[in-house]
């Protein structure tokens, strides 16, 4: 193979990659738990700690269900930037902006809570990229964290009140 060859398919197996942690974002937005379940191994390693949620190796179903929680939002927007995916072997490691707005109406008026962060996937490959594990950190809440910690609280509580699905 050709260093050019080489060069060109390290390149696409990175943007694969890329294109895993995409996916996350874009699942959970569409609220397509399919979609977003298909994305990881079969256990999962989640550090959530920086929002005070989940640090822990789980079962993939699990924390898909966990993440229904964002259906008693009106809607969500996780949007990536800078996105850069490092391959080795097997591994893949994708590191990435987050800016993720969280809106939810109560008694007539929305409610925002939103943070800027950063995204550490580390992926496997498995016939394909697989995520095997999530770390979010915290850089800021724009709105402010009482803005932030009220919109999920309210969230929660309308997602209790529905009917299991």
């Amino acid at each position: 193979m050709s260093q050019g060859s080489a060069a060109v398919l390290a390149f696409l197996d990175r943007e694969a990659a890329a294109a895993v942690v995409t996916c996350y974002a874009t699942a959970l937005d569409a609220r397509d738990w399919a979609a977003y379940r298909a994305l990881f191994t079969d256990d999962i390693a989640i550090d959530y700690g920086a929002i005070g949620s989940l640090v822990a190796t789980i079962a993939a179903e699990e924390w898909t269900n966990r993440c229904k929680a964002l259906e008693g939002f009106d809607a969500t927007a996780h949007r990536l930037h800078n996105i850069v995916a490092t391959v080795d072997g097997g591994r893949a490691t994708v590191t990435s902006i987050v800016d993720a707005a969280h809106f939810v109406a109560v008694d007539g008026q929305t409610l925002m809570g939103d943070l800027i962060g950063h995204y550490t996937h580390h992926l496997v490959r498995d016939g394909g990229w697989k995520i095997a594990g999530v770390t979010l950190t915290v850089a800021g809440y724009p709105a402010g964290k009482a803005a932030f910690d009220a919109a999920f609280t309210a969230a929660r509580a309308i997602f209790a009140e529905r009917p299991a699905r």
